[in-house]
C-alpha cells in the first residue's frame, strides 16, 4: 500500500533536528532578530511628556548620575512609586551617556533581548521542548504590544522586573533540582530585586506555584491536599515580600492621589473594566490593531452586554482549561495571563488608563505558551511533516515583526505618539489633548499647541494646569490680554 504523504520524511527534518539538538543557533537567532527588529528606536527623542522628563530629563537627581546623595534619594517615595532600582538604573545610563536618548533606548533593547533569551533558555531546561520554546521566546521577541515596554526609556522598570523575575525562577528551578536554604535564599534575593525594580511582580509567587503544576509537576505522587499545602507553605517568605511590596506601592501612590477616590470611580465600573480590558487584551494579542500609548478609561459604566460577555468567555476559558487539565500547559498558562494581569487589571486604579500595552509584557508569555504547546500538540496529532509546523511558525513570527516595525516609529517623538492615540481614541480625551500639545510645544509648533490646550480645557474645565500652561503660552506668544 502506498504510504500516507505524511509519513514521507522531509529533506529538512535532518536540518531542523540538528538544530534542536544545538539550541545555541535558535538561541543566537532569537538575539539578533530582536536586536535589529529594534535598532531604529536607538535614534528615537525621549518623551518629555510621557515620563521620560520626570523620570530623566528633568529629574535632577537622575539627570546628574550616581551620588551619594542621589542613591538616598532613589529609596524615597517618587513618581507614585517604590522602585529604587529602576532609578538607580537611570542614573547610570545619565552617568555614562549624559541625556543622550539613542544609547539609554539601546539599553532598553539590550535588556528586551536579554530576557528573550532567559525565556527561552528557561522553557527549553525546564520542558525539553525546544522548537516549542522557541517560538514563545520569538513571539515575545517580536510582538507589537511590547514595543511600549521597549521602545520607552522611563518604562525601564518592567524590563528590569521582568529579567528579575526570570532570575528568580532560574534560581527557583535551580532550588527545586537539588533543595537547600543557600538556594533558596537567593530565589528570595532576586525576586526582593524584581520588586525593587517594578511593584508588579507581587504575583510572581503565584506564578512559581502554576510552575510547579507544569512543567516541574512537584509532589504529584502526594495526596493533593497535602502536595498543595506543602507548596504554599514553602513560599510563604515570597507571600511576604509580595504583601510588604503591595503596601509600600499604596502608600506611595496615596501620598501623591495617583489612586483616585472611590466615589469617583466606584468598585462596580472598575470591575466592569477589568472584564472587559482581560479579552481586549486577548484580543490585541491576536490582532494587534489600534495600538497606542494611552488607552482612555471611559469613567461611566460600560455596556452591560460587553460586561456579560467578557465575563462569559473568561469564565469559559478557564472552566475549558481545567476541564482539559491532562494538557497541563493550558492551566499554567491561562492562569499565569490571569494572575500576573491581577495587580494592574485596574481593580485598584491608578491613573486614568482604561489598559496598557506595557502590563501585557509578562502576562502575554502565558498566551504564548498556550499557542505554541497547542500548535505542537495539533502538529503531533495530525502526524504533519516538521517542516509544515516550522513554516507555519515562521509565517506568524514575521507577520508580528512587520506589525512591530510598522508601529515603532511613532514612538519616534511624542507628537507622532499623541496623534496615533488621538486617533485610535476616535473621541476628544483631555489627557490625549494636553499630550499633544505639550509635545507640539517641543516643537516650537506653538498654534498648534493652543488648539489642542484649548481643546483639552473645555474638556476638563476644573483642571488647573491646562489653564496655566494655556496662559504661559498666550503670553509667550503676545496673546494674553
Amino acid at each position: 500500500m502506498r504510504e500516507s504523504p505524511q509519513k514521507m520524511p522531509s529533506r529538512y527534518e535532518p536540518w531542523i533536528e540538528d538544530l534542536r539538538r544545538k539550541p545555541i543557533l535558535p538561541a543566537l537567532a532569537l538575539v539578533l532578530a530582536t536586536l535589529l527588529l529594534y535598532s531604529p528606536v536607538t535614534h528615537h527623542q525621549f518623551l518629555d511628556y510621557f515620563d521620560d522628563d520626570f523620570y530623566i530629563t528633568k529629574n535632577i537627581h537622575v539627570s546628574t548620575g550616581l551620588n551619594l546623595d542621589n542613591v538616598v534619594w532613589a529609596f524615597g517615595f517618587h513618581e507614585a512609586n517604590w522602585h529604587p532600582l529602576t532609578w538607580l538604573s537611570h542614573m547610570l545610563d545619565c552617568q555614562l551617556f549624559g541625556l543622550n536618548p539613542g544609547p539609554q533606548h539601546l539599553i532598553n533593547v539590550l535588556f528586551h533581548a536579554i530576557n528573550v533569551l532567559l525565556l527561552f533558555w528557561l522553557l527549553q531546561k525546564g520542558t525539553g521542548a525546544v522548537w516549542r520554546s522557541f517560538l514563545v521566546a520569538a513571539f515575545f521577541a517580536v510582538h507589537p504590544l511590547n514595543v511600549e515596554t521597549v521602545a520607552w526609556v522611563a518604562e525601564r522598570k518592567s524590563l528590569l522586573c521582568t529579567f528579575f523575575s526570570l532570575l528568580t525562577i532560574a534560581a527557583y528551578g535551580s532550588y527545586v533540582r537539588q533543595p537547600d536554604a543557600k538556594k533558596y535564599m537567593v530565589v528570595i534575593g532576586a525576586f526582593a530585586l524584581a520588586l525593587m525594580s517594578k511593584p508588579m511582580a507581587v504575583s510572581l509567587p503565584f506564578v512559581l506555584l502554576l510552575l510547579d503544576y507544569w512543567p516541574l509537576e512537584r509532589y504529584s505522587d502526594l495526596p493533593f491536599r497535602n502536595r498543595w499545602l506543602r507548596l504554599i507553605r514553602e513560599k510563604m517568605p515570597l507571600f511576604v515580600l509580595s504583601i510588604a511590596s503591595s503596601l509600600i506601592t499604596m502608600l506611595a501612590q496615596r501620598s501623591v492621589g495617583a489612586v483616585p477616590d472611590a466615589a469617583d470611580l466606584p468598585l462596580f465600573l472598575r470591575l466592569e473594566n477589568a472584564a472587559v480590558s482581560y479579552v481586549a487584551y486577548i484580543m490585541k494579542m491576536v490582532w494587534p490593531a489600534k495600538l497606542a500609548v494611552f488607552y482612555p478609561h471611559p469613567w461611566h459604566a460600560l455596556p452591560m452586554p460587553d460586561v456579560i460577555a467578557s465575563a462569559f468567555v473568561l469564565a469559559a476559558i478557564s472552566v475549558a482549561v481545567l476541564f482539559f487539565h491532562r494538557a497541563r500547559y493550558l492551566v499554567t498558562g491561562w492562569f499565569l495571563f490571569f494572575v500576573t494581569l491581577i495587580p494592574v487589571i485596574g481593580i485598584v486604579q491608578v491613573g486614568r488608563q482604561a489598559m496598557a500595552d506595557r502590563y501585557a509584557y509578562v502576562p502575554f508569555i502565558g498566551l504564548f505558551v498556550v499557542i505554541a504547546w497547542g500548535l505542537g500538540s495539533i502538529v503531533e496529532a495530525a502526524a504533519l511533516p516538521r517542516f509544515v509546523a516550522v513554516l507555519t511558525a515562521l509565517c506568524l513570527v514575521t507577520a508580528l515583526a512587520l506589525v512591530t516595525s510598522r508601529y515603532l516609529p511613532y514612538w519616534q517623538d511624542g507628537v507622532q505618539l499623541f496623534t496615533q492615540a488621538r486617533i485610535v481614541a476616535g473621541q476628544p480625551d483631555f489627557m490625549i489633548e494636553e499630550g499633544l500639545a505639550e509635545n507640539l510645544v517641543s516643537a516650537g509648533r506653538y498654534d498648534e499647541a493652543l488648539a489642542h490646550y484649548r481643546e483639552a480645557c473645555d474638556l476638563r474645565p476644573d483642571y488647573a494646569r491646562c489653564h496655566e500652561k494655556m496662559e504661559e503660552l498666550l503670553i509667550k506668544r503676545g496673546l494674553a490680554p
